[in-house]
Parts: structure tokens; sequence; C-alpha cells
């Protein structure tokens, strides 16, 4: 695993958006996929976590009045799930923010979020998946789970991720 997680670095450092020209498309491999789904299974984990520790009530909270509630935030990720996952299994799905602008309470947002993983699930187990989209996914959930770590922290919660 150790070795495939450095390939992934390797992978990404080689695919930098400052350069000038379009990046190669990148080649799925077995080794790689898997790489890429233990990165993105831990970084899932850890938001699903959060979401179900965050009591209910708190779903409203935010920190400031320019920003997403817990709750919108929790449902961002679950649109932003389904729109990576479909396009890296090749659908030219249109980016929607139906569940953030939906019903943010935790019953709802905790079953959205499970109803986008299983896109991802299947996106992460093909074989030809656009390995792009999944890369993106990737970092667009760590740059949120970031963000939960703050509400968690600003509501007194100790992080999933904080042992």
């Amino acid at each position: 695993m150790k070795g495939t997680l450095l390939a992934v670095a390797g992978l990404v450092l080689s695919v930098s958006p400052l350069s000038a020209q379009s990046p190669p498309s990148l080649r799925n491999t077995p080794e790689l996929l898997q790489g890429l789904n233990g990165l993105f299974t831990g970084v899932k984990d850890a938001v699903i976590k959060s979401a179900e520790m965050v009591p209910a009530e708190k779903y409203t909270y935010r920190p400031v009045a320019t920003v997403r509630t817990f709750g919108e935030l929790a449902a961002h990720v679950a649109d932003s799930y389904t729109w990576y996952c479909s396009r890296a299994a090749g659908q030219n799905l249109q980016w929607s923010d139906a569940v953030e602008k939906g019903k943010t309470d935790k019953a709802t947002v905790t079953q959205k979020l499970r109803e986008s993983l299983a896109v991802c699930t299947a996106a992460y187990g093909n074989a030809n998946s656009r390995v792009e989209a999944l890369l993106n996914n990737i970092t667009h959930t760590n740059l949120h789970y970031g963000n939960m770590v703050t509400y968690l922290r600003m509501m007194g919660l100790v992080p999933p991720t904080s042992g």
C-alpha cells in the first residue's frame, strides 16, 4: 500500500495545473485504482463519521453568516460525490446542488451522503473510470473535510481523525 500511495503522489505531482500544456490522460491500472480507492476511503469515512457525530440540532450551525451551515456543507459534499463520481464513470452530468439547496437536516443529509457514496463505490471499482475525476473528488473531499474539522472544533467536538 505504501508503494501505491507513493505512486499516486508522484502521479498527482506530475499532473501539475501550473503546466502550460494539458496534462496527458492518466492510464488506469488496478494498482492505481486500488490506491485511489484507499485514499478516498480514508477521507469519506472521516466525512461520514463527522456527519454522524454532529447532533441534529447543530446542523444549522454556521461560524459566520457568510458560510454554509454544517448541514449545507455536508450536503455539498454529497452533491459533489454524485457529480465527480458520475463524471469518472463517463457520464456527462451537469453540476447540481440539489442536496445542498434542499432539506439539510441530519437525517436527510446523512441519507443523501450514503446514496451519493454508492455512485463513488461504483466509480472507484470501475477499471474504466476517469482517473482525473477520481483525483479531483479526493482533493475536493479533503478540502471540505478540513472545513468540517473547523466546524467540529468550534462546536466542541473532536474530529474523527484527531485521535
